[in-house]
């Protein structure tokens, strides 16, 4: 992928320690100006802070010194291990992000991680980077345990620098690609279920998705089923564990098919 501007196949959707870990030697802007550029701090802008999490210690090492020779307010340390980074964090101070890598072969363990990242970096948004490009489902998944963004190694140095400091100010960022494998899994998944509405779902369940589909509240829900509030949102849960989907809106997309045949 070249390195041009930010038209390309990424779409972002929109948040003074010293270094911890293990910092690869600093470069100065003389050792990579011929091939970068070296870009100068903003005043205005705060200063990131990148903790990278990756067992592959080359790997991390030439990450780190690229990015700290081409921008001046990053400085990126190296840990090899989220137990690592832990044992340092209450010494050293939070980093602005958490990178870590992600590789698709381990990624019950990843998963782990992610969630013990979630539980115990006080905030500290995690993203992950991997050199493969991981299916649209693992990564959703991440996300859902915490996550807040997905780096291919087919993007760019620039572009990885722009997604890392958009989850700093609260933002996430995932490639085109994912959301667009993503929009075939839902097609998929729609288009699997063109049967009768009864044979997916029980009569009960078959009412919530109707009134999911018409926008309705989980409090009308229930009074125009006459069932507790707390029984909707069980339903809720089955019909969406059932669908595979993620939220109310993925139901009333993936129902569509289902209803059309019905006249609903």
């Amino acid at each position: 992928m070249d390195s041009g501007p930010m038209h390309h196949d990424s779409l972002i959707l929109g948040g003074d320690a010293s270094p911890v870990g293990r910092t690869p030697p600093e470069w100065t802007a003389a050792d990579s100006s011929a091939a970068f550029g070296p870009i100068a701090a903003d005043p205005c802008r705060e200063a990131l802070r990148v903790a990278f999490i990756d067992d592959r210690v080359l790997a991390s090492e030439c990450f780190a010194r690229s990015i700290q020779a081409a921008y001046a307010d990053i400085s990126v340390s190296c840990f090899s291990s989220v137990a690592e980074w832990m044992a340092t964090a209450d010494h050293d101070g939070a980093p602005s992000i958490i990178l870590l890598y992600y590789n698709a072969r381990r990624a019950e363990a990843c998963e782990r991680d992610i969630e013990l990242l979630a539980r115990h970096a006080d905030g500290t948004p995690v993203v992950l980077m991997s050199d493969e490009e991981a299916d649209a489902e693992a990564i959703i998944r991440a996300i859902e345990l915490g996550a807040r963004g997905f780096i291919p190694a087919s993007v760019n140095l620039v572009i990885a620098v722009v997604a890392m400091r958009l989850v700093q100010v609260g933002g996430l960022y995932v490639p085109e690609s994912i959301l667009k494998s993503s929009r075939r899994l839902l097609y998929e998944s729609a288009n699997s279920g063109k049967r009768e509405i009864h044979d997916v779902f029980t009569e009960r369940q078959a009412a919530v998705v109707l009134a999911l589909r018409q926008g309705k509240p989980n409090k009308i829900i229930a009074h125009e089923l006459s069932m507790r509030e707390s029984t909707v949102k069980v339903h809720i849960r089955n019909i969406m564990k059932k669908l595979k989907a993620t939220n109310r809106t993925e139901v009333a997309f993936m129902t569509n098919t289902l209803f059309k045949d019905t006249g609903c």
